[in-house]
C-alpha cells in the first residue's frame, strides 16, 4: 500500500537528537525578550540573528529598537501601515515586444466537470482511458484541485465540509470532529517541537483550531455549497488550516510511533520522515499521511486511484478504503483494498444523511488520486 517515496530516504542521517537539544538549550539562556526576536529569521541558534531588521523605505530597526517597541506595534508601525515591498510589476514580455500579464495561478478548487472528460487529459494513454471509463460506472463529475503539493489535504477536507453541510445532524458531527481534535491537541502538546517553526506550539495550534472550528461551524449551520465553492475560489480556506491538517497527521504519526514505523522507508526515523514528508506544504501527501490524517479525524476515506492497472485480471482500478479506529482507540488498522473493472456490477449506493458512511457501510468521502494530483470524486 505504501509505495511511491523517494529512493533517496536512505541518505537521510539519523537525527539523534543532540542537534535540536543544542539549540533549545542555547535558546532558554537568551532573555525573555529576545526569545520573541528569533523567529522573525526562522532561526533557533543565536549566532544567526542579524543585528538590524531591514524596512522598506524607512531606516533599519536594530535589536535594542526593536525590544523597546514590540509591545506597541502602534509606535513600531511609526504611521506607516506596512513596511513590505510593493508588488512588483508582474508583467512579462511577449515575443511580439508586448508586455502581457502572465498565466492566472490556478484556482485552489475548480467547479465539477464530468468525469468522461478527464480523458483528455490522457491522449497518449490508453490504459488510463480505460481506467477512467470505468470509474465512470459509479462516478459522474469530478473537481480538480490545484496540484501545489497540498492538493490531497485541500480535496480532503473540502470533500469533508460539503459532505457535513448535507449530513441532517451536521452539529453532532461538528462536536465529534472537535473532540478528535482536543484528543489530537493533548498529544500534540507532550511533542518536542522546534521553536524555529512555533514560538509558541500550543497557542498556534489552539488558534488555528479555533479558525477550523469557526469554518465547520459555518457549515453545520447553513453555508450553502454555492457560498462554499466561492470561498474556495477566493482560497478562503487558509494555508493556515491545510497546516493544521498537516500537524495532526504529523502528530498522529509521532504519537503512534510503533504502529507507522514499520511502513517509512529506509533507515529515517519518524521525526525525520514528518519533517521531509508531512510537514511542509509543497510535499505531496504519502498513503502513510492520508492514513494517519483519516485516523486523527476518525473520517473514512475512499480512495480510488489511477495508475498500473494490468494485473493478471486485466484492467483494473485500484481502491483503498480507510476506517477510523473504534472509538476505543485500540484495535489494528482497518484498510481495505480492493480491485474493480469494467465487468465488475456496480452495486448501487445510497448516500445516507446521518455520518461519512454511505448506507451500504462505505466511505462517503471519495478522492480520486492520479499522479500528478488528487481530485474530489462525486457518485451517480
Amino acid at each position: 500500500v505504501y509505495q511511491g517515496q523517494d529512493d533517496d530516504d536512505d541518505d537521510w542521517p539519523e537525527d539523534d537528537g543532540t542537534d535540536l537539544d543544542a539549540g533549545q538549550e542555547d535558546e532558554d539562556e537568551l532573555p525573555d525578550d529576545e526569545k520573541f526576536y528569533i523567529p522573525l529569521f526562522m532561526s533557533g541558534q543565536k549566532k544567526n540573528l542579524p543585528h538590524d531588521l531591514f524596512r522598506h523605505d524607512s531606516v533599519p530597526l536594530n535589536k535594542n529598537e526593536y525590544f523597546s517597541l514590540w509591545k506597541n506595534w502602534n509606535q513600531l508601525l511609526d504611521g506607516k501601515r506596512t513596511y513590505l515591498r510593493p508588488l512588483r510589476d508582474r508583467r512579462v514580455l511577449s515575443v511580439s515586444g508586448v508586455f502581457r500579464r502572465p498565466l492566472a495561478r490556478p484556482w485552489a478548487l475548480e467547479f465539477q466537470e464530468p468525469l468522461l472528460d478527464l480523458v483528455e487529459d490522457y491522449p497518449d494513454n490508453d490504459i488510463v482511458q480505460e481506467m477512467i471509463k470505468i470509474l465512470c460506472q459509479r462516478y459522474v463529475h469530478f473537481k480538480r484541485t490545484r496540484g501545489d503539493g497540498s492538493c490531497f489535504y485541500r480535496a480532503f477536507f473540502f470533500s469533508y465540509l460539503e459532505n457535513l453541510g448535507q449530513m441532517q445532524d451536521s452539529q453532532a458531527e461538528v462536536t465529534r470532529l472537535m473532540e478528535h481534535v482536543a484528543v489530537s491537541r493533548e498529544n500534540f502538546c507532550r511533542l518536542k517541537w522546534d521553536k524555529a517553526y512555533f514560538l509558541n506550539p500550543e497557542e498556534y495550534f489552539s488558534s488555528v483550531a479555533s479558525e477550523l472550528n469557526h469554518l465547520v461551524n459555518s457549515v453545520a449551520n447553513g453555508l450553502s455549497s454555492d457560498e462554499l465553492q466561492k470561498r474556495s475560489l477566493q482560497e478562503m480556506m487558509p494555508l493556515r488550516v491545510i497546516s493544521l491538517l498537516r500537524l495532526l497527521a504529523e502528530t498522529e504519526i509521532r504519537t503512534r510511533i510503533d504502529d507507522y514505523k514499520p511502513f517509512i522507508p529506509g533507515k529515517v526515523n519518524v521525526n525525520q520522515y514528518c519533517w521531509k514528508e508531512v510537514r511542509p506544504l509543497d510535499v505531496k501527501a504519502s498513503a502513510l499521511a492520508m492514513r494517519a490524517l483519516t485516523y486523527a479525524l476518525g473520517i473514512p476515506l475512499r480512495l480510488e486511484t489511477l495508475g498500473e492497472g494490468l494485473t493478471a485480471g486485466g484492467l483494473q482500478v485500484k481502491r483503498l478504503d480507510f476506517f477510523p479506529r473504534s472509538e476505543s482507540g485500540k484495535g489494528a488498522f482497518h484498510i481495505v483494498r480492493s480491485y474493480w473493472s469494467s465487468t465488475t456490477t456496480p452495486e448501487p449506493l445510497e448516500i445516507g444523511s446521518g455520518s461519512l458512511m454511505s448506507s451500504d457501510g462505505t466511505p462517503l468521502l471519495t478522492l480520486l488520486c492520479r499522479p500528478d494530483n488528487c481530485d474530489i470524486l462525486y457518485r451517480k
